[in-house]
């Protein structure tokens, strides 16, 4: 998949980086299918079972931010370690669960171990390759089993519950740990920490409270019939832990360094990020729940239809790492945001004329595939670009939590637009607000990237420290 070949160590600590962000975006969306299954089995509430969904990407977004400062104090090396044996012993618990609420810990447990694995591969990444092709080649290839393992999880799901109990959906974690960790090896055993400054404890419990507490709101106005003292209990959560992490910005050591927040492809890969999840990100609950209340879909035929979207997935990842260095960022990234919105409105044409599979929800799936595949390698690519080399895992956590803070939003909205029980019209409406969504991030690419060229930042010689720089025209 890369352009040329990687050497090969390079090829095996990317097997292990690669392997991480397959395994985090697995466990994302692969319950969505077996979701039927778990709460027949366990006796789940109907109130109670969209948080084997929701206490995943809650502890996912909310301590993503503490992941970042952790790899940078500790060392990437150590944090991707821990998040792994800690995914693993969760995933462990989660298969073993004897009631609801022991499966949600478990997989509060794995958010957790989510939030300290995509910071850590991300500083590993930016450590071992620097910037330029090397680096772009290689976020290509871990953004393809990024983005790929989003469409990858209900077709998994679907095929597990064929021939399996829901409970596999959890043990199939085992080998992809054990495999990332064979092939990490002593590349990531000896990787150094960074200077020993004390963690931000305030400031960190702060962001953490605030995410949590803001997702948690935004979780439960999702739902039919929110449970309002629920809301107003997050939000008053929010807003004091927000006002201690702005007050612990301004201190001498803030959560975020504050040269950080001035890197412009951050900020604009934060933006992106956000409209990214909340437009493609949606898309995957959108069209399962379409294929299965409204076509009447099983779980495995649910599972197939996600096949041709996966691999469009895949194409639009290589097709963004061959062209990050040569054509401009601004212009890659519009290019992938429209080509996506074009594909959600395909599928909005083809569930509003009610056509079948092959002549309309295909070409749809295979567009928005290309587009979003895009998105996803030439976001990354442009927030980890200019970062400087010690803040390399905060700046990338901050991306994904942009990406997720996005999709819990956007989700809360798509379910207030199409209510309790969807119907056709309901869909055609919510698939059109995410070809909007999709849409509105080309612009803000192409405008907010122009002050920065959206060119490939300069190479800094191994003998000179890294530093922060804006790409100019070559």
């Amino acid at each position: 998949m890369p352009v040329s070949p990687l050497p090969t160590p390079g090829a095996r600590l990317l097997t292990a980086l690669a392997g991480a962000q397959l395994l985090v975006a697995l466990d994302f969306s692969i319950i969505y299918v077996a979701l039927p299954d778990i709460g027949a089995s366990l006796h789940f509430s109907a109130v109670a079972l969209q948080w084997i969904v929701s206490a995943y990407a809650i502890f996912f977004a909310g301590f993503l931010l503490l992941g970042g400062q952790l790899a940078d104090v500790f060392g990437a090396g150590r944090v991707y370690l821990t998040a792994q044996l800690l995914f693993a012993a969760s995933s462990v618990g989660a298969a073993l669960s004897p009631s609801a609420a022991v499966l949600i810990a478990a997989r509060v447990g794995q958010g957790v171990a989510a939030a300290l694995l995509v910071p850590a591969t991300l500083g590993l990444l930016s450590s071992a390759y620097p910037a330029g092709p090397a680096r772009d080649r290689a976020v290509s290839v871990w953004g393809t089993t990024g983005a790929v393992g989003l469409a990858l999880g209900v077709t998994a799901g679907g095929g597990i519950l064929a021939v399996a109990s829901w409970q596999w959906i959890f043990w199939i974690n085992l080998p992809i740990v054990v495999v990332c960790l064979l092939a990490a090896g002593n590349a990531v055993r000896s990787t150094t920490a960074g200077p020993r400054a004390p963690v931000a404890a305030v400031a960190t419990c702060s962001a953490c409270a605030a995410v949590v507490a803001l997702v948690l709101a935004c979780t439960e106005l999702s739902r039919a019939r929110p449970s309002l003292p629920v809301v107003a209990a997050a939000l008053a959560v929010t807003i004091p832990a927000g006002a201690l992490l702005a007050l612990g910005q301004r201190r001498r050591r803030p959560l975020v360094p504050r040269a950080l927040l001035r890197v412009r492809t951050l900020q604009v890969a934060c933006l992106v990020a956000a409209l990214y999840m909340a437009s493609f990100g949606a898309e995957f609950y959108l069209v399962t729940l379409y294929l299965q209340d409204v076509r009447d879909y099983s779980a495995f035929a649910a599972g197939l239809a996600f096949l041709p979207l996966a691999g469009a997935i895949t194409v639009g990842n290589t097709v963004a790492g061959r062209l990050a260095g040569r054509l401009p960022l601004r212009r890659l990234l519009s290019t992938a945001f429209l080509t996506g919105a074009a594909g959600l409105v395909v599928l909005a044409l083809a569930v509003g004329a009610e056509a079948g599979y092959l002549p309309a929800i295909l070409p749809g799936l295979l567009l928005s595939g290309l587009g979003q595949g895009m998105a996803f390698t030439g976001m990354f690519i442009t927030g980890t670009r200019d970062l400087p080399q010690a803040s390399n895992a905060t700046g990338s956590a901050l991306v994904t939590t942009a990406q997720y803070l996005g999709g819990s939003l956007g989700l809360a909205l798509l379910v207030l637009f199409h209510g309790e029980q969807p119907a056709t019209a309901d869909f055609v409406r919510t698939f059109c607000v995410t070809a909007v969504i999709a849409a509105a991030a080309a612009p803000s690419a192409l405008f907010l990237l122009t002050r920065t060229g959206g060119q490939p930042a300069p190479v800094s010689r191994p003998d000179q420290p890294s530093q922060h720089r804006t790409g100019g025209h070559r």
